[in-house]
C-alpha cells in the first residue's frame, strides 16, 4: 500500500499552521467574551431584576394606596347624590392597580426566568467545557503534529521552506525542485557520505 504524500507546497501547510494557531487564539478569546456575556446576563436576571421588580411592587402599592385615597376624598366630598364622577381619580387609581398586577406578575416571572436560566446555564457550561477540552488540547496537538509534518517536510526538501513545486525559472523553463520525481539529489558533502 502506499502511503506517500502529495505535498506541492510546504508554504501552503506553513500557511496552514498559521491559520490555526490563529482560529486556536480566536477561539480561546471567544470562549471567554461568551462567558463574560453570558454571566452579564444572568447577573441581570438573578440580581438586577430580582431586586428592581420587588421595589417596583412596594413603589406601585405605595401609589395604588395614594390613588384609592384620592378616589375616597373625592367620593366622599360631595356626598353620594351631588358626587362628581370623579373621573380623574377612578382613571388614575385603575392605572396605578394595572401598573401594581403588572409588577406582581414581573416577581413571578423573574423566578421561573431564574430557574430556567439556571437549568440552560448547567447545559451550556457542559457544552462550553467540551468546545474549552477541544481547543486546549486537540487544537494543540494538531499544531503540533503540523510543527513536527513542517519540519520533516523542511528536513526532506534540504532545510528549505520556500519549495515551489513546477516553479518557472528566470528564462520560463520548469526547474526541478526537490518535490519533483526526476530531480537529483542533492549533492552531499564527501564527509558525510555514509559508505556501505
Amino acid at each position: 500500500m502506499n502511503q506517500s504524500a502529495n505535498v506541492t507546497s510546504i508554504e501552503a501547510v506553513h500557511a496552514f499552521r498559521a491559520a490555526m494557531v490563529k482560529f486556536e487564539e480566536d477561539a480561546r478569546d471567544s470562549i471567554v467574551s461568551l462567558e463574560l456575556e453570558i454571566r452579564r446576563a444572568v447577573n441581570w436576571i438573578e440580581v438586577d431584576r430580582r431586586r428592581y421588580w420587588p421595589a417596583q411592587v412596594k413603589k406601585a402599592s405605595e401609589e395604588m394606596a395614594q390613588a384609592r385615597n384620592a378616589l375616597e376624598r373625592c367620593q366622599l366630598k360631595y356626598g353620594s347624590e351631588e358626587a362628581p364622577s370623579c373621573y380623574e381619580q377612578k382613571k388614575n387609581y385603575e392605572r396605578a392597580r394595572r401598573r401594581l398586577r403588572y409588577c406582581e406578575d414581573q416577581v413571578r416571572l423573574v423566578k421561573q426566568w431564574i430557574q430556567t436560566i439556571r437549568h440552560e446555564l448547567t447545559l451550556f457550561d457542559g457544552q462550553l467545557a467540551e468546545m474549552r477540552l477541544s481547543v486546549d488540547s486537540e487544537l494543540p496537538r494538531a499544531i503540533a503534529a503540523l510543527t513536527n509534518l513542517l519540519n520533516a517536510l523542511e528536513r526532506y526538501a534540504g532545510g528549505t521552506s520556500r519549495v515551489r513545486s513546477g516553479a518557472l525559472s528566470d528564462g520560463g523553463e520548469s526547474s526541478p525542485d526537490a518535490s519533483s520525481p526526476n530531480a537529483s539529489p542533492p549533492d552531499i558533502d564527501a564527509s558525510k557520505r555514509i559508505e556501505p
